[in-house]
């Protein structure tokens, strides 16, 4: 399966016009592409990679961990200084045409590799692009992240009363999620926004206490393997406000259109996903109050390619991995989205998230 994946990098590479490719990653920066290459996941780290070989450098904090998780050959640097391993290892490639990803290369280290190899070539979203279809073994992971994140939820569920705060329901989830194997999201995305707050749709959870009525929304996911799970669910404490119940059938049917336009002949783009679930949302009065994009890809990260949004006008392509959460939010009065992660396939979409979606009054 690996050494399919690194083929179809190098084929992408040849449509390109180059004949290499190097990825650097420092403190964890670009470690997704790193990971995606090399199977490595320490923090420092640069991959080599041409037409008949591949290399992974790093140092010495790392040379065990990269020999037991990594296939490729290892490289080590002696001290902290990478571009003498560079130099040696590009010149030993026999590398003509050297591509960089321009997204994610720091001038400086422009300039030394330009000094190198200065038949450079920039590729912007490279990797990412290809990262968007997912193989069989990403896919097992994605959907063993969905099936823990959605089990983790319903067992927490009875930890959901009036008097705790949101981060103490924040540390409920997060341990119900680790005692099945999984690691939380990190770098702020754990959203728990309960009443007012449900207005925010990034609300990361705080100390503010649930109280009776309130609707609690809860936007969390899981990393399994290094790939990630993404759902949404949000949840009434007590008997629901009748305005807030009728907001939560609002967006409940726009992500049931969403879902179903994934089986449109000849498959569903970005734009149509998210003109299915938006056009919903606006008939009802509330198009201004639904402020992002229907979705996102998943992965190795949690923000991928591709994109559900109404610029996205390029086919989904079967394999790929992506979220489908509408929502709306009222200042003043608080917010509802329902999110699930989904497998796009030839025609339609397999949902992976399986926690129930109808409105809970708990």
């Amino acid at each position: 399966m690996f050494s399919k994946r690194l083929a179809r990098v190098r084929c992408a590479l040849a449509d390109e016009g180059a004949d290499g490719l190097v990825v650097f990653s420092a403190e964890y920066d670009n470690i997704a592409n790193i990971r995606y290459l090399s199977s490595f996941t320490g923090s420092f780290a640069i991959v080599v990679l041409s037409a008949t070989d591949a290399r992974l450098i790093t140092d010495s904090r790392y040379f065990l961990q990269a020999e037991e998780e990594s296939p490729l050959p290892l490289v080590r640097i002696e001290g902290r200084d990478p571009w003498p391993a560079v130099k040696a290892t590009l010149s030993d490639m026999k590398i003509r045409t050297l591509a960089f990803e321009t997204e994610r290369l720091h001038v400086d280290a422009f300039r030394r590799l330009e000094s190198l190899c200065p038949d450079l070539l920039g590729l912007d979203r490279f990797l990412l692009r290809l990262r968007a279809v997912k193989d069989a073994s990403e896919i097992a992971s994605v959907r063993e992240a969905c099936r823990i994140v959605s089990e983790a939820f319903v067992a927490f569920l009875p930890s959901l009363r009036p008097g705790r705060t949101e981060a103490d329901l924040a540390a409920d989830l997060v341990h119900q999620i680790r005692i099945r194997g999984a690691q939380q999201l990190a770098k702020g995305h754990f959203v728990v926004a309960s009443g007012l707050r449900g207005a925010r749709p990034h609300g990361v959870f705080s100390g503010k206490v649930i109280e009776t009525g309130d609707f609690v929304t809860f936007d969390f996911g899981a990393f399994y393997k290094g790939y990630v799970s993404d759902m949404t669910r949000t949840v009434c404490v007590g008997h629901a406000p009748a305005r807030m119940a009728e907001l939560y059938s609002v967006v409940l049917e726009a992500q049931r259109r969403a879902l179903a336009a994934f089986a449109a002949p000849g498959g569903a783009t970005g734009a149509s996903v998210d003109r299915a679930a938006r056009e919903h949302i606006a008939s009802c009065g509330l198009g201004d109050r639904f402020t992002h994009s229907t979705g996102h890809g998943i992965g190795l990260e949690i923000h991928e390619l591709p994109v559900l949004n109404a610029m996205n006008e390029e086919r989904l392509p079967p394999g790929s991995t992506v979220t489908v959460e509408p929502g709306v939010y009222i200042e003043g009065l608080g917010g509802v989205r329902i999110e699930d992660s989904v497998l796009v396939e030839g025609a339609g979409c397999e949902v992976l998230t399986g926690a129930p979606k109808e409105l809970l009054e708990l």
